[in-house]
């Protein structure tokens, strides 16, 4: 199965840079939660300067946290491929581009890949 996600769990401190080894298309489908020991799952922010507590930045295959992982947090820093509409158009006598090509398969690759994630994480 397709790597979609990466969990940083618990023992780990510090803002990072903590990494993350799956692919994407653009940085705005990278997606970070953090847990902390009662449960409670906080949804992350990414911005381009310096973050606060619940914020991060991004770098090509790291994140780096505006607050400290304590050694109970759990970070989980996953893909949420863009699926609202196809990377690239063609039109009625226009060029069809091979990288166009790819990446409309990359697209619907990587949202097949996180459905299949997301099923095998809920079934067990």
């Amino acid at each position: 199965m397709a790597t979609t996600e990466n969990t940083i769990g618990t023992g780990v401190t510090g803002t990072g840079p903590h990494s993350f080894t799956f692919p994407y298309l653009k940085a705005d489908d990278v997606k970070v939660t953090k847990t902390i020991a009662n449960g409670t799952v906080t949804t992350l922010t990414k911005v381009d300067s310096s973050p606060n507590s619940t914020q991060y930045t991004q770098a090509t295959t790291s994140i780096t946290l505006g607050a400290a992982l304590i050694s109970t947090d759990k970070l989980r820093i996953y893909r949420v491929t863009d699926d609202s509409g196809l990377t690239a158009t063609f039109y009625p006598g226009s060029a069809i581009r091979s990288s166009d090509l790819n990446d409309n398969f990359t697209q619907n690759l990587y949202s097949t890949q996180e459905v299949v994630s997301r099923y095998v994480d809920s079934g067990g």
